[in-house]
């Protein structure tokens, strides 16, 4: 699908930019958005009001409650849903197209008009405080955050735990929430993308209805050191309750807009994907029978990225699977991964890429998440030229550059194995 030529873009209002896919054989319409804001824009001290102020759009508007607005929702079948990330305020709703201005109705009032009513914020708060003691009694997310800390250097966005602390959430209120919905989600930049049975006119209007004018000159929130701690380190976590240990091994990565991302993302995918886990689950899950699962992934965003190996293991098989998981690592350090292996990745991306684009979701999502990152709707087209030029040694490079003894922390978290 050749989205620079299918999707329209237009700018309503400063700040904003409204992109546009008719497809008529679609009886669906569907929206993915976002506002330049989330936990990478919270004031200091504040960890955490970007999640809960996003929590608090769905809990009733000026004019609706919630009660109201699931029942709308749901009685034509329709969704809508709002999600904190690191980069930014993530909006998305779905319906059949008879029913886009009423559910288009309910975003709107939920994105501009929220009510952040006190009852709704303390109710809310006490939700993100359980959130945040079941994340702390997760083995996985436990290594994540603790991994995050020894990754990112000091004052980096993504060191930040969206969540934030039970320390800083508890001491939010309904004024926080308000001075961070008016003075940072209210003005920041707006990026809609529409997909299905609308006209232009429709999309374009209520984006200028619903955002007004924003910062056009606002930039990301805080890019951070793009250099990684100036040594690797490695924590244990004891959770004897627990019967399952995690093994975490990660370092900082490139953010999307890198030239180093695809090659990376090529050679994470023949780590950690392909197939069953890739190499790293053949090897330790397969082989070897040290894990349930072993994998790895990359993350990428605006301020850059990480990678991370992920094995969760029997507490008596951490040491053995650590070693295997670190060999497997160094190999793609010393050796070239097979040619085979070379086109069955980018053959992988590649089809991924397609099967998006096979719904209006996906289309909507895609097109606003190059525009997003500031790739052009004309990527996928270069991006076939990128992986041309793509060699096994471009990916032996990319090890060595990123995955590297001296740049990977490594976080173990469980229990102490039994005799």
């Amino acid at each position: 699908m050749d989205l620079a030529r299918l999707v329209e873009e237009e700018q309503p209002s400063p700040g904003t930019r409204c992109l546009l896919y008719k497809a008529t054989n679609n009886p669906t319409v569907a929206i993915h958005g976002s506002i330049l804001a989330g936990t990478s824009s919270e004031p200091s001290g504040k960890s955490g009001i970007a999640e809960l102020t996003t929590r608090l759009f769905i809990r009733g508007t000026r004019r609706r409650r919630a009660g109201k607005i699931a029942d709308l929702l749901e009685s034509v079948g329709a969704t809508a849903s709002f999600r904190n990330s690191q980069d930014s305020i993530v909006f998305q709703a779905r319906m059949t197209s008879q029913w886009t201005k009423r559910v288009l109705e309910i975003v709107a009032d939920c994105l501009s008009r929220p009510a952040l009513a006190p009852k709704d914020v303390d109710r809310e708060r006490e939700g993100l405080l359980t959130d945040i003691r079941l994340r702390d009694d997760d083995t996985t997310r436990r290594g994540m955050r603790e991994l995050s800390a020894l990754m990112y250097p000091r004052g980096h966005p993504y060191r930040r735990d969206r969540f934030g602390t039970a320390e800083t959430v508890k001491g939010l209120d309904r004024r926080d929430v308000k001075e961070y919905f008016d003075g940072v989600v209210a003005r920041s930049p707006v990026i809609v993308a529409f997909a299905g049975q609308i006209k232009k006119d429709e999309a374009t209007r209520w984006t200028r209805q619903t955002f007004g004018e924003r910062d056009p000159n606002k930039k990301f929130g805080s890019k951070g050191s793009a250099d990684p701690p100036s040594t690797a380190s490695r924590r244990e976590i004891l959770m004897a309750h627990k019967t399952q240990s995690d093994i975490l091994i990660g370092g900082m990565a490139t953010s999307r807009t890198d030239p180093d991302y695809e090659a990376l993302n090529l050679l994470n995918a023949i780590l950690g994907e392909l197939g069953f886990m890739g190499r790293l689950g053949q090897r330790v899950r397969d082989k070897e029978g040290l894990a349930y699962s072993c994998s790895s992934f990359l993350s990428a965003g605006l301020a850059g990225g990480g990678w991370t190996a992920l094995a969760g293991v029997n507490p008596r098989n951490v040491v053995k699977a650590y070693e295997l998981m670190k060999e497997e690592i160094g190999r793609a350090r010393t050796d070239p991964v097979e040619e085979q292996e070379l086109a069955d990745a980018k053959q992988n991306q590649l089809g991924s890429a397609l099967m998006e684009l096979e719904s209006t979701e996906g289309v909507a999502r895609t097109s606003h998440n190059l525009t997003h990152f500031g790739l052009g709707l004309n990527y996928f087209a270069k991006r076939r030229q990128i992986f041309g030029k793509i060699t096994r040694e471009d990916l032996q490079k990319m090890a060595g550059k990123y995955l590297d003894d001296s740049r990977l922390s490594s976080v173990i978290v469980g229990p102490r194995a039994k005799n």
